[in-house]
């Protein structure tokens, strides 16, 4: 890749950002009280203007919402790819393999439920030419041996047929879901060892394996907390390929007795200088706020494209979940101090 583009890419990267939400933004939207009023803000907001102009927004729905804001960040991310060389692509296009695990999974959810209209509908359109297979035909399918079909050549196949059953309510959502976390993080250590060397790949691997070293602890964290999950269990979600947690340390953290212990570990871990002073009610928000202030350092600081976009993707995921469960909490009717500690701006 060229100094040039580059330097076009890091510069745009920047300039969309800051025009991210702000933490006075965030303030004004946990007053508001329905989903309309979330996108009437939005809609006047230079970030989301151009995706919402043409919606009515007295009447919109919060699926509907919560996928404008999908499509929002997944034209961001275009936006920079489109100065990418072909050549230097594959790593640039590790979103659309998310968004690809995350529209199969979606699709798997509506066979488990029967719900086969929400299952097309809810397909976002602007991924088609995007995507490695045919997501219209994949939203068509009415069991795993279906999707198998919809998705032939593609590394997700061979998972699906591994997991094919008789009838739609013995699909093991869990396992799958598990499976393809592990394929994600496959290609993008594959692309990034194909793509990149020295410095840049150690930082770029740092930037997944704090990542997923994180979501492992999140996993340990709720699976004790909420589902009281046995050791096998746990141990049975996590990450294992590519934690830099030992084995020994994990089965200490799955022993903890009190879950809110793990805190403990975090405050004495590397992760320590990614904190920041806030009052960390839940190992959720403090692992989605060192991913953060991660991200940020390399959003401001660094002058490697890669490790820019990287940082991109991550601060662009947190907006989009932020966006998220202020919709949610409307749904349930949460309280704002509730809300305000979901949120990492």
């Amino acid at each position: 890749m060229s100094s040039f583009v580059g330097k076009a890419i890091i510069a745009k990267a920047k300039a969309i950002y800051g025009k991210s939400l702000k933490a006075e933004d965030y303030e004004r939207l946990l007053k508001l009280k329905t989903v309309p009023e979330i996108a009437a803000y939005l809609k006047n907001h230079p970030h989301f203007a151009d995706i919402l102009r043409a919606i009515q927004t007295d009447s919109i729905h919060r699926g509907q919402l919560e996928q404008l804001i999908k499509k929002n960040a997944f034209r961001q991310t275009l936006r920079l790819i489109k100065f990418v060389q072909i050549k230097d692509s594959d790593f640039f296009r590790i979103n659309f393999v998310k968004r690809e695990i995350d529209i199969l999974l979606e699709i798997l959810r509506s066979m488990i439920s029967e719900s086969f209209d929400s299952q097309i509908s809810d397909i976002p359109t602007y991924m088609k030419q995007h995507s490695s297979f045919d997501i219209f035909a994949a939203s068509k399918a009415k069991s795993i041996a279906d999707l198998a079909n919809a998705v032939v050549g593609t590394p997700y196949q061979k998972i699906l047929m591994a997991h094919e059953v008789v009838q739609n309510h013995d699909i093991d959502y869990v396992d799958i879901e598990h499976e393809f976390e592990i394929l994600y993080y496959d290609i993008v250590f594959e692309r990034i060892r194909k793509q990149y060397s020295g410095r840049e790949r150690k930082d770029l691997e740092t930037i997944y394996l704090t990542k997923i070293e994180l979501e492992n602890i999140t996993k340990i964290y709720r699976l004790k907390k909420f589902y009281h999950a046995d050791p096998d269990a746990i141990k049975k979600a996590m990450i294992h390929k590519y934690s830099r947690i030992s084995e020994k340390k994990l089965d200490e953290l799955i022993a903890l007795p009190d879950p809110n212990s793990i805190l403990q570990y975090l405050d004495k871990s590397e992760f320590q200088h990614f904190a920041d002073q806030q009052d960390y009610v839940y190992v959720e928000y403090y692992a989605e706020r060192i991913k953060y202030n991660l991200a940020r350092r390399f959003m401001y600081f660094s002058n490697s494209v890669s490790k820019v976009f990287a940082a991109f993707m991550l601060l662009r995921g947190i907006e989009t979940e932020n966006l998220t469960n202020i919709i949610e909490s409307i749904r349930y009717q949460l309280a704002e101090a509730d809300i305000r500690k979901m949120l990492i701006y």
